[in-house]
């Protein structure tokens, strides 16, 4: 009877179907990690193409003529508009992928769900050490984006003294008129608040989450830093934002908060936009001096807020 049992056993066991685990292909890998940026790109194209057909033909009278002499501010209103409309498209995928520290109701909407989110988990619970991590987290975005500015102006002098104005495009002059044509407040709501919190919600807070579930992180620190590189489209923005990449990465997988990521954002768009508006901001690019010291003290700022997050050296 014992022997008659141990073989049912065996039958059942042979009977079992075989499971083969599921291997992730390296093109399901890049389609998972791209997929989000290609979606923002092409919403946030569409969005801005709709609007830029649809502001002059307003049934308003002088509005083609309105519009055409405020281009450049107009210009960053709707780029900036079009970035929210595109980032509501990454919500699910965002809440899904990004760290928290609190709690979400996932019975609620999509943005209900998020206002869960920025009111429990953005900064989570708040304890000195995090509190004190977060403002060193901000110090480093004044900090390296000002050692990155000096320091990339004062190569473009060496590179255009040579004849190779290759840092100082028409492209990235153009992008430049765009962004700095605009009222003070009116820069600080669109580079100081708009643009991190969303380009953070897309890079750091699902590209960068998603690569790291495949690869190792100095990999997903780089992969992400260059794409969010490639998104400014510039060469200057290009090697800056790969740099400042680098390190808003770095800040939000040591601090596991998403609010490291965006306040480093936010302190360094906020520090650059209202410094070129003031002429102090060509004292700091007079020479190298200022350039080493910014960068002295961007790496001292760097080894504190890796200390009091992680408790390593």
């Amino acid at each position: 009877m014992e022997e008659g049992l141990w073989m049912s056993m065996d039958e059942k066991e042979r009977r079992k179907p075989k499971i083969t685990p599921k291997r992730t292909t390296t093109l399901q890998k890049l389609a998972y990690v791209v997929r989000p940026f290609v979606l923002y790109m092409l919403v946030k194209t569409a969005a801005m193409f709709v609007l830029a057909i649809a502001l002059p033909a307003l049934p308003i009278t002088g509005a083609a003529v309105w519009v055409e002499n405020n281009a450049h501010q107009l210009s960053a209103v709707v780029n900036g508009v079009a970035s929210l409309i595109a980032a509501g498209f990454l919500l699910n995928d965002f809440l899904i992928e990004a760290s928290t520290d609190g709690e979400i109701d996932i019975d609620k909407s999509i943005l209900g769900q998020f206002a869960g989110f920025l009111k429990t988990a953005f900064v989570g619970k708040k304890t000195a050490r995090k509190m004190t991590g977060l403002a060193l987290c901000a110090l480093l975005g004044i900090t390296a984006s000002l050692a990155l500015n000096i320091w990339f102006e004062l190569l473009s002098g060496v590179l255009s003294g040579a004849g190779n104005p290759v840092l100082d495009s028409e492209k990235y002059q153009n992008v430049e008129a765009i962004q700095y044509s605009v009222p003070v407040w009116l820069g600080i709501v669109l580079y100081g608040i708009v643009a991190p919190a969303v380009e953070e919600m897309v890079f750091r807070g699902v590209i960068f989450s998603r690569i790291k579930k495949f690869y190792s992180l100095p990999r997903a620190v780089v992969c992400s830093a260059l794409l969010f590189g490639v998104f400014h489209a510039n060469l200057p923005q290009f090697l800056y934002g790969t740099a400042m990449g680098v390190l808003m990465a770095l800040c939000y997988e040591y601090s596991a908060c998403f609010a490291a990521p965006v306040l480093m954002h936010m302190a360094a768009n906020i520090f650059v936009f209202m410094m070129s508006q003031t002429a102090a901001w060509t004292t700091f690019q007079a020479g190298p001096m200022w350039g080493v010291l910014s960068a002295a003290l961007a790496a001292g700022v760097f080894w504190g807020l890796r200390k009091v997050f992680c408790d390593c050296g």
